[in-house]
């Protein structure tokens, strides 16, 4: 009798792996991967999920060139258009300028650090650059006024980004071209532009002894056909 008991145990175990083993197949065949579970054998606690570390991605430093770095007194050429700030200033206040230019998304993506007339808080900045793009060459040339970007740059170099490229202002829109567009300038042989471009930047970015942040112009030298990078030093 203990016998024929033990033989029956093991028909019912060898059923059931028969059966998941036939279940896995199937999965297998309608496409799915990984481990098939019973539904009706998952307890509270049992989610379903299997815990993995989420994958980290390490950005390689960028370092400038000494070289590159100049103060806003000088004129920065590249690919025969030339770039001169005229001025610059920091600040929190939005002041008198043209509400009609700010970007679009600018009061939602600052929720609760800017208030009605666009002044910010919570540590949030504006750095608002006038400067002027000359076309230096003999041909009609289409330039994008706010293709700046503001770093911060180490001892040893590395460079830092510490404000959304791109501008959230520009004092007005060039309307020749498409909607898309109305940040960029269409300049005839020699003839200049000047125009005021607003960024944000947050203090949290900055350390504590930081007095400098850098204001990079780049553009491809098509003549070595190779991006050329200007940093313009300006004291905060």
């Amino acid at each position: 009798m203990k016998r024929e008991k033990i033989t029956a145990i093991m028909a019912v175990i060898m059923m059931a792996a028969g059966l998941s083993a036939c279940s896995q197949s199937n999965a297998k065949l309608e496409g799915k991967s990984g481990i098939v579970k019973d539904e009706d054998s998952k307890t509270e606690s049992d989610t379903g999920v299997v815990d993995q570390t989420p994958a980290t991605y390490v950005q390689d430093a960028e370092y400038v060139n000494k070289d590159d770095i100049i103060s806003t007194d000088d004129t920065a050429t590249i690919d025969g258009i030339s770039y001169k700030i005229d001025s610059y200033e920091h600040t929190t206040e939005f002041g008198n300028r043209n509400k009609d230019t700010v970007a679009e998304s600018l009061k939602d993506s600052y929720e609760g650090n800017i208030d009605e007339n666009y002044n910010l808080s919570n540590g949030y900045s504006y750095i608002f650059v006038t400067m002027t793009y000359t076309n230096n060459t003999d041909e009609q040339v289409e330039i994008l006024r706010n293709a700046g970007a503001f770093y911060i740059i180490n001892d040893d170099l590395e460079r830092l980004q510490v404000g959304d490229p791109g501008g959230i202002y520009i004092d007005n829109y060039w309307t020749e071209g498409k909607e898309n567009e109305r940040y960029h300038y269409v300049l005839g042989a020699g003839e200049s532009v000047t125009s005021e471009v607003g960024y944000i930047i947050q203090d949290e970015w900055m350390s504590e002894d930081s007095k400098y942040i850098y204001y990079c112009i780049e553009g491809i030298d098509s003549k070595i056909n190779d991006m050329v990078q200007k940093y313009f030093k300006l004291e905060l």
